[in-house]
């Protein structure tokens, strides 16, 4: 987990070079548009899925009574023709957990924008947990990243899905993440394994000066993502690797780097609706 300082030196060489919208009747969103389909620009995207409230103990706020709301995110990335997930939403209105409220499904939402199902080329997961991974079967051609540990998480917890999966990795559309990987020029894969044994999260520096920083559950709350304040006990499966990565999410937002989490309402704020639960971050 010594692999954080390394990224440091990178990115000190690529430097040389919450309030939240409300959420309508979910039968409603996906009628309309402020652009019409097809004409999505190239950029990065935060989808809402839906919201719930989640018990403070099990994020990194900075009180450990009651809850708070939570948005259900998972992003896209378009670079042309090339279609990025990180993460996949829930396919179900349900997950193991929690109950989505307002919930919508993935590629319904996509499909508003004008992408099909087959389009998205590649997904990345930042863990297994079924709101992050549990849409994985919705998009069949997309190419997989996730560690080994969270794979076998997802079939032993997802055992209806298990042939589909299995089917998959030996499509050789699995790649298994050992360590820190470049999926393209400037657009990393972190390992983390803080939030679970084999969690990730992804860091992009789309351009000189313009760098952000996808955290994963290893933290919830931006604000305090950004001061360094990792998670609980009981939501971390090792706290020594989140601390370590929350220093890091602090030299890169003292750097000027935009900082998002799967969960935060506050991310919405930072964009554009441009298609129903569809924003543009950049």
């Amino acid at each position: 987990m010594k692999n954080f300082i390394l990224l440091f030196s990178v990115l000190l060489f690529y430097c040389g070079t919450s309030s939240s919208p409300k959420i309508k009747n979910p039968s409603q969103e996906i009628s309309g548009s402020k652009l019409p389909p097809g004409e999505l620009q190239d950029g990065l995207y935060a989808i809402l899925v839906g919201k719930s409230f989640y018990p403070n103990r099990l994020t990194n706020s900075d009180e450990q009574e009651g809850e708070s709301e939570i948005a259900f995110l998972f992003y896209l990335i378009k670079l042309e023709k090339r279609y990025i997930l990180i993460d996949t939403g829930t396919s179900s209105i349900s997950t193991p957990e929690i109950t989505v409220h307002n919930w919508i499904s993935p590629d319904k939402i996509l499909g508003s924008a004008g992408i099909k199902p087959g389009m998205i080329g590649e997904i990345i997961l930042t863990h297994f947990h079924s709101d992050h991974s549990g849409g994985i079967g919705l998009f069949p051609n997309a190419k997989v990243y996730t560690t080994p540990e969270d794979w076998d998480s997802i079939k032993k917890t997802n055992r209806s899905a298990n042939n589909k999966l299995t089917t998959k990795e030996r499509s050789g559309k699995v790649q298994f993440v050992g360590s820190s990987l470049e999926v393209f020029k400037n657009f990393r894969i972190l390992l983390t394994r803080g939030h679970t044994q084999g969690s990730i999260a992804v860091e992009w520096l789309k351009s000189p000066g313009k760098r952000f920083l996808i955290t994963g559950d290893e933290c919830y709350w931006i604000e305090f993502c950004k001061q360094g304040q990792g998670l609980s006990s009981e939501g971390a499966f090792s706290l020594s690797n989140n601390k370590e990565f929350l220093d890091y999410v602090s030299v890169l937002s003292s750097s000027g780097a935009k900082i998002f989490t799967m969960h935060d309402p506050a991310v919405l704020s930072f964009g554009e609706e441009i298609f129903p639960r569809i924003y543009k971050l950049d």
